[in-house]
């Protein structure tokens, strides 16, 4: 491929595993990173894209966590990402990008659908309060996206990514999500041979659960189509806390007892996706499944633990 195209977010958790499956089909990737591309600064910003002068932007930069952190920092999740997306945005039409792909997140779904979650639905009520803040900003993406195709033409993408886990995730407590959350804690349990683990919540929620590499395969494969509307890219299976923790703890070593602390919150009861139409346009499903996937995860932390475990 001779295209440019520029990737924000490349050092991250989802953003490297993007790099890599655009490298191997010869994109020419730019992956500028602070300080000189600072996506809340917006002369930062200008002073790349006229720089790189990209024929497509991914955005894949973002301040997120788990459930902890959703909560405990909801302005400044909501400021940063929406900063960064306005930014980002404005910039890139207007610099002459004639495409550009927003990462978005399954958090964005109304909080109370039930059933699989449908394209065709993603409007069709309130986010979930615990993930509102975070949810809405890919809802601006979204939004901004279609405000610039109409008015500058700027072609938009925006994949809506299920629950991701594997290697270089953050593990650390505050920041971490579920999977990676509940990795860090039966590995160091097993490691300190402790009689048990406390999990939160009660086990019962169902959420779905997809590899990274696959998720980048699937952002690639994306960009190399002509589809222009929101596209969920998921597993569409799901997978009780319960469960997820169960299996975590066999791949970990860990022979204790899981115990549930009911007083911590579940957060939404049910979050799968509808994958018939990703399965359609992209002519591809995930290639590891949860068990495959968790494998190489944890068997990457163990071996990384000290590095994996500093990493905020």
């Amino acid at each position: 491929m001779n295209e440019t195209v520029l990737l924000t977010g490349a050092s991250g958790f989802f953003g490297r595993r993007i790099l890599r499956a655009l490298e191997k089909r010869d994109y020419d990737v730019a992956t500028p990173d602070r300080p000189e591309f600072d996506l809340l600064d917006r002369a930062s910003v200008d002073g790349i894209l006229n720089e790189v002068r990209p024929h497509t932007v991914i955005h894949s930069a973002a301040y997120y966590g788990g459930l902890g952190i959703t909560l405990a920092e909801r302005t400044t999740i909501f400021h940063r990402n929406v900063v960064m997306a306005a930014n980002i945005l404005d910039a890139a039409a207007h610099s002459g990008v004639k495409r550009f792909m927003s990462i978005g997140s399954a958090c964005a779904y109304p909080g109370e659908l039930e059933g699989s979650m449908s394209e065709d639905n993603f409007w069709s009520g309130p986010l979930h309060p615990s993930v509102e803040a975070y949810g809405f900003t890919k809802k601006v993406l979204l939004v901004g996206g279609k405000a610039y195709h109409s008015q500058l033409g700027m072609e938009v993408q925006h994949p809506i990514i299920t629950n991701l886990y594997g290697e270089h995730d953050v593990f650390t407590e505050y920041r971490s999500h579920v999977v990676s959350a509940l990795i860090k804690k039966f590995a160091d349990a097993a490691l300190a041979s402790a009689d048990e683990v406390v999990c939160w919540g009660t086990g019962q929620p169902i959420r779905e659960f997809l590899y990274v590499g696959d998720a980048a395969e699937a952002v690639v494969r994306l960009l190399q189509t002509d589809y222009f509307e929101p596209l969920n890219i998921g597993t569409g299976v799901g997978t009780s806390i319960k469960d997820l923790a169960e299996k975590i703890a066999k791949y970990a070593g860990f022979k204790g007892r899981i115990v549930w602390d009911n007083s911590k919150p579940d957060g939404v009861m049910r979050k799968v996706l509808d994958i018939s139409r990703m399965k359609q346009i992209l002519k591809w499903e995930p290639e590891y499944d949860l068990d495959q996937g968790l494998e190489l995860t944890i068997s990457w932390y163990l071996d990384n633990k000290e590095n994996a475990d500093s990493r905020e």
